[in-house]
Parts: C-alpha cells; structure tokens; sequence
C-alpha cells in the first residue's frame, strides 16, 4: 500500500514537471489577447496607422526587418538602418491595412503555446474562424512578437520574398528599395 501511494505521489508530481514549461509558455496569453485586440481594432479601421501603430507597440521590427533583407542584410549601410526599420514599420502597417479582412473578428482564442525559455509559439482563433500564429520571444519587459501567420503567410517571409526581389531586380540597389518602402 504505502508502495502503491508512493508511485502515485511520484507519477503525479512527474505529471505537474512535465506540464510546467507548457504552463510557463501559455503566460504569454494574456499578451497575444493584448494583441490580437489590437489587431483586430486596426483591422476595423482598416487603418494603414492603426496597423503601424500595432507593429510599434508588439513587434521586434528591427529583427524583422533585417530578416527580410535575406542575403542582402550585409549590403545595409548601417547610417541608414533605422531609417529602413521605421520604412518597414510604415510598409507593415499599408500592408496589413490593404489585407485587414483576414483579421476581422470580434476576439481572439489562444488554443495552444509551445516553447519554452525565450522562445514561444502561440496557436490562436480569431472569432471568425482564421487561424493566427504568433512567434514570441520574452524580454525582461514582456513578450515581442518575432513573426506572425495568417491565413497561412508568414509576415517576415512575406516581406523577405518582397524586398529582397526589389533589390534583384534592380541590380542589388539598396535606394531602389528605399524607393519602393516609401511608395
């Protein structure tokens, strides 16, 4: 008996360490509902500076944008990096604007986090059906979201296939870029 009571505290205090990282990751709920409100407020306004304003206050940008880049991240000059960073921020917000239908919905439903430590990924339902993905990693100031999927496209992957084929196209020519951000 007292063997049998043993494996049973053991098997459930095993069962409450194996669950705790899955815990900790899902802390970022209430961050994703901050965002996601936000999100979908923009999206009502179908609002380039709602959207700008959403990427500002959530996103690592920066990261996101030098992502973006792809191969030619080298070829930034670095006098002109937070100049891109803030064009990109405004590009976001255009984008996100002119496709603010796959965000339309009354809430936001976080169905499932993964990670753990500085890296999170956090599964979520919009009220009208569309599934949302959101990359996270923490800060000592919160969470940052790192990417974001909707309707299947990877925001950051967007914007790389994107900028990277301005630069092609051009000769490898970070003005015609620029160019294009300001557009």
């Amino acid at each position: 008996m007292k063997t049998l009571r043993l494996s049973c505290l053991s098997l459930a205090l095993w069962a409450a360490m194996a669950s705790a990282p899955a815990r900790a990751a899902c802390d970022a709920a209430p961050f994703i509902q901050s965002a996601g409100a936000a999100m979908m407020g923009a999206a009502r306004q179908k609002s380039a500076a709602a959207f700008t304003g959403v990427a500002s206050r959530y996103t690592d940008m920066h990261s996101i944008a030098l992502f973006a880049l792809g191969q030619h991240r080298g070829s930034m000059p670095k006098a002109r990096q937070a100049e891109y960073v803030a064009l990109t921020r405004n590009f976001v917000g255009r984008f996100m604007a002119k496709h603010s239908s796959r965000f339309k919905g009354t809430s936001l439903t976080v169905t499932d986090c993964a990670g753990s430590g500085k890296n999170t990924t956090v599964n979520a339902r919009l009220s009208g059906g569309q599934k949302v993905i959101f990359k996270l990693y923490k800060t000592r100031g919160g969470y940052r979201v790192r990417d974001l999927s909707v309707s299947s496209v990877w925001l950051a992957q967007q914007l790389r296939t994107t900028f990277t084929g301005v630069i092609k196209r051009n000769g490898g020519n970070m003005d015609a870029l620029f160019r294009y951000l300001k557009g």
